[in-house]
């Protein structure tokens, strides 16, 4: 997998995790959900034209995600401080991408205009009652062949505990939707093709590769 140099790369949010990509042992969890997101992305014989990837925050999946296409969008809530942080490390990565400020629930772009969409731990954060709104937003932006991956944790209890863990807040407001009710939203409006999971005696994350 292969990420940006830590040097060259900054949080652009309080809740990214971005130093955690970096730290021993706990990068492997992290590095996972996106190798899972990549694995539902590679097993074709051509190279994308457009790849969006919808909440992209701080650019960490960029590097590995631009080598699969011939034009890659990252999609985010930006401030201009945090876009100009993104584009600095896409200049020291020598990254070719179109930075769009945007939300999920009003996608700018054309009906029908991306081959492949990837959305890695944002749906978790939307009201529940928004999901089946982004949901719809990505389908109605993606090819009628194209993929949709998304990517959110589990709502079970032992993820919050890593959660008020890992952030040193016994407090910590948990993610305002879980996984069941993703998942429910995600089969209401798309075709799923594969769930894979980690751990599969106790699934912590999940990665749903899906159609339109």
């Amino acid at each position: 997998m292969k990420l940006p140099k830590k040097s060259n790369i900054q949080k652009t949010n309080p809740e990214d995790p971005l130093r955690r990509y970096y730290q021993p042992f706990i990068k492997r969890f992290y590095i996972k959900r996106l190798q899972l997101a990549l694995n539902c992305l590679l097993p074709v014989k051509r190279q994308y034209e457009n790849i969006l990837e919808a909440g992209c925050g701080s650019g960490i999946f960029f590097p590995e995600l631009i080598q699969h296409c011939k034009k890659l969008y990252g999609l985010e809530i930006f401030n201009k401080a945090n876009k100009e942080k993104v584009k600095e490390m896409m200049k020291k990565e020598n990254i070719d991408a179109e930075l769009i400020t945007g939300s999920i629930l009003e996608i700018p772009f054309k009906e029908n205009f991306f081959d492949a969409i990837v959305c890695i731990s944002t749906l978790e954060h939307l009201e529940p009652e928004r999901l089946e709104g982004a949901i719809s937003e990505m389908k109605r932006v993606v090819k009628k062949d194209g993929l949709i991956i998304l990517g959110f944790p589990s709502g079970r209890k032992i993820m919050q505990l890593y959660c008020m863990l890992i952030t040193r807040n016994p407090h910590f407001d948990f993610h305002r939707s879980n996984h069941n009710l993703i998942l429910e939203k995600i089969g209401n409006n798309l075709k799923i093709e594969k769930i894979k999971s980690f751990f599969n005696f106790l699934p912590i994350y999940y990665v749903v590769k899906c159609k339109k």
